[in-house]
């Protein structure tokens, strides 16, 4: 058992403390978080109503104070397992966890680049190796992976994507969120400098880079992922260097290869495209 916090006591520590996410701790008692980003959270949360939560084992990922995995884990979650490469945002997420008496498993030493290594842990569990191929083994992956406000902080959102895929059982669901250019037909990504220099699209070091709307249907698929139309979402941001900003967050169901080309599955096959993707009947 913990400590008991009272309300007071909760509260002095909220005010202690930097906040993100806006976390509800008790009836009445909620973080402060970032006002402005509460409609693009509505948003995800309306893209997230295609997905079932009940018994499933989910990943977040770039959990920050944890505001998705809590909600997850309010949802019906079995497992749910909160990931980053901050340290310093630990503090946050455990005194919340701490107040909630949650089971979310937190790992804040896990890179979004090696999910499939550094969570071996947690995929081993519950193998089994029935027959009839005794030399395989099962790998007990998650049903949800989210990847939500982190695409555009990476340098390769590519690999993350393939990494997603990696380690989510195929029919799982990936629920997406990030910023991107909504009014280009083309499939393309627009680099934002790098950091230091003159920002194309924000003025923000951690932004790389933000794709077209095709560009990133493009992605998912190129990664062994379909898109669910009717979970996209959209949000306008205003110009962005000429360009028409926002946002986007939609569902995307991860795909057997019978779905893909046959060239382009052997080709995805190779480790270091997708690592730990096996063939289907595994």
């Amino acid at each position: 058992m913990g400590r008991h916090w009272t309300n007071e006591e909760i509260l002095q520590e909220i005010k202690k403390r930097a906040w993100y996410h806006k976390i509800q701790l008790r009836p009445g008692i909620v973080t402060p978080g970032i006002e402005q980003l509460v409609d693009l959270w509505n948003m995800t949360r309306q893209s997230r109503g295609h997905i079932s939560y009940a018994g499933k084992r989910v990943l977040d990922l770039a959990s920050f104070d944890g505001m998705w995995s809590f909600e997850a884990e309010k949802l019906g979650a079995s497992l749910v397992v909160a990931t980053d490469c901050l340290h310093l945002l630990y503090s946050n997420f455990e005194f919340c966890k701490n107040i909630l008496q949650s089971k979310v498993v937190p790992f804040y030493n896990i890179t979004p680049y090696k999910l499939w290594e550094g969570l071996q842990v947690l995929l081993m569990d519950d193998v089994t190796v029935p027959l009839p191929f005794p030399k395989q083994i099962y790998y007990n992956k998650f049903d949800v992976v989210q990847h939500l406000g982190l695409l555009y902080h990476l340098r390769d959102p590519m690999w993350t994507l393939s990494q997603s895929r990696s380690v989510l059982k195929t029919g799982g669901h990936l629920l997406l969120e990030t910023a991107c250019i909504l009014d280009m037909n083309q499939s393309m990504m627009v680099y934002n400098g790098p950091p230091g220099k003159q920002n194309r699209l924000y003025s923000d070091i951690t932004t790389w880079l933000l794709p077209t709307v095709p560009c990133l249907m493009e992605m998912l698929r190129g990664t062994m992922f379909e898109p669910i139309p009717e979970s996209i979402r959209t949000i306008p941001s205003g110009s962005l260097g000429g360009y028409e900003g926002g946002r986007i967050s939609l569902v995307a169901r991860a795909i057997p290869a019978s779905e893909m080309d046959r060239e382009a599955y052997a080709e995805l096959l190779r480790i270091y495209r997708n690592p730990g993707l096996v063939p289907d009947y595994l």
